[in-house]
């Protein structure tokens, strides 16, 4: 009798030391971004954290290197693919990898204004999204980088002006450099690291950025012209591998789903407000608006669908391009119905 009673003891031992060893296993979910320590993104991913800690029971760990730690986006892609880590925020680079798509969004002169913006991209969403999955990554969550204008040394207003003002560029940023092509100017690429002392220097006279990252990098404190056109709208995300997303249970992936999608949207929220007080630093600072004729205008929007038929056939898929016209031509249709 004893030993049967001792066999089963040992058993169930077993089973509850496994039982206790599943519910003290945990899931750790590594991030890199570019953004700093105190930004808004970094304020927000800790919101984030804590929230995905809490709702799961301290099961799933978010794990975030910011600043740039782990290198440039391009690094930061090379390191999830090799499985160094889960994910990323990006902002550039890592979003036209993950989703090419995305760029269809973020054509210059598209949209004129915010609600623009929010009509096109939530209908757009379950589209990029797709696209996400299908190159090996889970969207959990887009945000806003914003609107860009021109900030220069001399007033710009047409492209004319722009030709002679030593318009910068990022190297490698496709979509833009098609666009100067067409309108026949000669760009300046530099880093972003070096775009201030390419300012001091002289080496460029023109820059291009949302309010708040002219002011963050201290552009504006060489510049003396801001071009009220809206140049283009960029934004961002926060993406995790399919292979590490598929290692949490389903419930988990609902949990962290729903926190990161709110949280990226109450960080567009809070970027529109930042963008509104960096144009009041810009204005506060002497920074002065030039604003471009009708017929300025009509001639970036002429180079700028030049453009766009190029990256049809090259960078972008027609489908998301036709896609996006669809849904802002049906916005306006219904405003103007108002």
């Amino acid at each position: 009798m004893f030993r049967p009673c001792l066999k089963n003891f040992v058993v169930l031992a077993i089973l509850l030391a496994a039982v206790q060893g599943a519910l003290a296993a945990n899931y750790t979910l590594k991030f890199a971004t570019m953004a700093p320590d105190g930004s808004a993104w970094m304020q927000r991913f800790e919101q984030m954290k804590k929230e995905v800690s809490d709702a799961t029971g301290g099961q799933v760990i978010l794990k975030i290197y910011p600043g740039g730690v782990l290198g440039e986006e391009k690094d930061v892609l090379f390191k999830i693919k090799v499985g160094q880590i889960d994910g990323a925020g990006f902002m550039g680079h890592g979003v036209g990898v993950i989703c090419p798509d995305a760029r269809a969004v973020m054509l210059p002169l598209t949209f004129k204004n915010y609600e623009e913006v929010d009509a096109v991209l939530e209908k757009m969403q379950p589209y990029l999204e797709k696209q996400c999955e299908q190159n090996g990554f889970i969207a959990l969550g887009w945000t806003e980088i914003g609107f860009s204008y021109l900030y220069s040394v001399l007033p710009v207003r047409s492209i004319k002006d722009l030709r002679g003002a030593k318009p910068w560029t990022l190297p490698d940023e496709s979509m833009l450099n098609v666009l100067f092509k067409y309108a026949k100017i000669s760009a300046i690429p530099l880093p972003v690291g070096d775009v201030l002392t390419g300012l001091q220097t002289g080496l460029i006279q023109t820059v291009y950025a949302p309010p708040l990252v002219a002011v963050v990098m201290q552009w504006y404190t060489k510049i003396k012209y801001r071009n009220d056109m809206r140049l283009g709208y960029s934004f961002g995300g926060v993406f995790v591998s399919k292979s590490s997303w598929k290692k949490l249970p389903p419930e988990f992936q609902l949990k962290v789903l729903e926190i990161c999608h709110r949280h990226m949207k109450e960080l567009t929220k809070t970027v529109r407000k930042s963008d509104m007080d960096a144009l009041k630093v810009l204005s506060d600072n002497g920074v002065r608006v030039v604003t471009s004729t009708p017929e300025d205008i009509k001639e970036f929007e002429q180079v700028s669908a030049l453009a766009l038929d190029e990256q049809k056939t090259r960078l972008l898929a027609p489908e998301a391009c036709d896609l996006v016209q669809k849904y802002l031509d049906e916005y306006r249709a219904a405003q103007a119905a108002k």
